[in-house]
């Protein structure tokens, strides 16, 4: 499974172009202050984790909800019925 970290298209589907941009609504909408290099990391690279309050301040800045931030690609051969469930149903 990879996690595809989609800030920079959610932000410009919504006009947004500029790290400064960014943290200015950051502050603006959410209240929310990140120093302009933490914003930039988050729009350059795909972050390690990210604390539930950026998410929140993001999502509540771009209007976005986390679906949209975080793109989730589940490779075909994937079952998403659990190995203990297809046991007990005797698969």
């Amino acid at each position: 499974m990879q996690i595809e970290w989609r800030l920079r298209k959610v932000m410009a589907s919504r006009d947004v172009w500029t790290a400064t941009e960014l943290r200015e609504l950051l502050i603006q909408r959410a209240g929310f202050e990140l120093s302009l290099q933490s914003v930039s990391d988050l729009m350059k690279k795909q972050p390690v984790q990210v604390k539930v309050a950026t998410l929140q301040a993001l999502c509540t800045t771009l209007r976005c909800t986390p679906n949209e931030l975080f793109g989730i690609d589940t490779p075909h051969e994937v079952s998403l019925v659990e190995p203990d469930s297809m046991e007990s149903r005797g698969e």
